[in-house]
């Protein structure tokens, strides 16, 4: 416990200084023996955001790493970093077929911080049946994320809206989209105004909330 607070402490001093100077220390312990220093590593570059820009090379690298912490550490410093890392997307897609779940989600919501380029991603991991539900669900959120720009993943949207197990997360996305999901009114309208939505009041009330976003914003 007191190594692992020695290590902690040593990654505080690091990120405070990397803020304003140079990552390298850092994006040395990436490739360090010690798992641990790896994934405190991938974490700190998290945390940094992104200016941490510098380091993308070396976190989609780590992706691959055998340590699934190192490898989900790493997926949530890209997508931290945000459109920055937009050269991660390849790996990233990937890395959606990771065969820990755990690893496929990080990788499926860190592509949803990385902009429109992600977007054919995200719509292919959304529409994968194969896919678990929670990286599926994540997906969906993703397209969100991202905003007007998604405007391509509307349709698989749409057809997300009849699964019960991410028609929530659907609906509310279409509303992030905003008018450029126009094409989903009649679904949404149909859901929130008529007995289509069921009982499920979460889903009905984001439909009609997304309906209003997506009707009002100019």
């Amino acid at each position: 416990m007191k190594a692992l607070a020695s290590l902690s402490l040593c990654f505080f001093v690091l990120v405070t200084a990397a803020r304003a100077e140079d990552l390298t220390p850092i994006i040395k312990q990436l490739k360090d023996k010690d798992s641990d220093v790896r994934r405190e590593a991938a974490q700190t570059l998290g945390n940094i955001g992104p200016d941490a820009k510098s380091a993308v090379p070396a976190l989609i690298s780590a992706l691959k790493d055998t340590n699934l912490f190192v490898r989900r550490y790493s997926a949530q410093a890209l997508g931290k970093i945000g459109p920055e890392a937009k050269a991660a997307v390849p790996a990233l897609t990937k890395a959606l077929d990771d065969n820990r779940k755990e690893m496929a989600e990080a990788a499926a919501e860190a592509l949803g911080k990385l902009g429109p380029t992600a977007v054919p991603a995200l719509v292919a991991a959304l529409k994968d049946k194969g896919n678990e539900t929670s990286v599926r669900r994540k997906a969906a959120e993703g397209l969100g994320n991202v905003g007007p720009d998604a405007k391509a993943g509307v349709p698989a949207l749409i057809e997300a809206l009849k699964d019960t197990a991410i028609h929530t997360e659907a609906a509310t996305s279409l509303g992030q989209i905003g008018p450029n999901a126009k094409a989903a009114v009649p679904a949404l309208t149909e859901i929130a105004t008529t007995k289509k939505g069921g009982k499920d009041k979460a889903f009905k009330k984001a439909a009609a909330e997304s309906l209003k976003k997506i009707q009002d914003e100019k």
